[in-house]
């Protein structure tokens, strides 16, 4: 009995041995990406973040149920805005779902981006998506996708205008629209979206831009008074890993988490776009006014927000800034 038992249990022992060796029978411990945002939860700009964890999490419970999960952190109270990408370089954190305003210091050429003639979606198509990411994995970066918005930034106004001429006018900007202002005459002031508000309220700026969706998260809606056609630029939102991280990924992880941004990319555009039609009622409720300029000042508004734009990306780089060019225009 006693050596029949000792049998036994050398047979269970050798069996947990075997399992252990050939993974059956194990759970694989879950990969936890920590994430941030450079908006907080209250944003609109979040909503896309959503949309990409929502297909994250749908795709990991059909195809990798309990092998990946991402913790988001937080927005700006969690890691500063301008910080958030920095952060990322250094595997402090692994995710971060942005605007390329945030980070051309760490990469200037990633602000042709607002430039494209494609949607997100199209532009792993035109190779322009590749291009980017080898930019990026040159600091360290991987470039996951692009999460919207789909919608231009327009010009907000306290004063009215009737031409393309912004000189006399204290516009805040942050960098993705700097070159814009200056090329039409205006006074970029540079600050933060936390202190718009009272820089609006205390006539510190005769206005700012922003995307079409959105100003009234800031209250912003109380201190404008026009909002100017046309709109100009694509708002451009990168989601982009450490680069480290995302190579210790195994392939099937890293499959499943383009394949959610792919397909959060077409959902955010469509989203957005929505929304904006959406708000533009709710502008005009609020009492704000659209001023349209007439065909030839919008002309001279489109011609100096895209001739400043490319001006600045050669400038950067002018090898480098041909090469997005060419990738991000369509052919006329």
């Amino acid at each position: 009995m006693g050596k029949r038992f000792m049998i036994g249990i050398v047979g269970m022992v050798l069996a947990g041995l075997l399992s252990l060796g050939t993974g059956v029978g194990v759970q694989a411990e879950t990969v936890t990406l920590k994430a941030v945002t450079a908006w907080p939860k209250t944003a609109s700009e979040y909503k896309a973040f959503a949309t990409f964890l929502e297909k994250v999490d749908q795709l990991v419970s059909k195809r990798a149920p309990g092998e990946i999960k991402i913790q988001y952190i937080g927005g700006p109270e969690a890691v500063k805005t301008p910080d958030q990408v920095q952060a990322a370089q250094r595997g402090m954190i692994d995710l971060v779902f942005t605007t390329t305003a945030y980070y051309v210091s760490v990469l200037p050429e990633v602000d042709a981006i607002k430039l494209s003639d494609y949607k997100p979606s199209e532009e792993r198509a035109s190779g322009a998506w590749a291009l980017i990411n080898e930019l990026h994995k040159k600091k360290d970066l991987f470039y996951v996708g692009r999460l919207g918005l789909g919608i231009q930034f327009h010009l907000y106004l306290k004063k009215p205008i009737k031409s393309a001429d912004l000189r006399g006018l204290n516009i805040r900007v942050s960098p993705m629209y700097l070159q814009v202002i200056k090329g039409l005459g205006g006074n970029p002031v540079v600050i933060p979206p936390t202190e718009v508000f009272a820089a609006l309220e205390r006539n510190v700026v005769d206005g700012y831009c922003w995307p079409s969706v959105g100003i009234g998260d800031w209250g912003w809606q109380k201190h404008t008074k026009y909002l100017v056609e046309p709109g100009f630029y694509q708002v451009p939102n990168p989601l982009v890993a450490n680069l480290g991280t995302w190579n210790r990924l195994p392939k099937k992880l890293q499959d499943l988490l383009l394949e959610a941004a792919a397909e959060a990319e077409k959902k955010v555009v469509a989203d957005f776009e929505e929304l904006a039609r959406q708000e533009r009622p709710l502008l005009l409720k609020e009492g704000i006014q659209v001023i349209d300029l007439p065909p030839e000042e919008k002309g001279k508004f489109l011609k100096v927000a895209y001739e400043e734009g490319w001006k600045d990306v050669l400038a950067k780089n002018p090898q480098t800034g041909a090469q997005l060019r060419e990738v991000l225009t369509k052919k006329r």
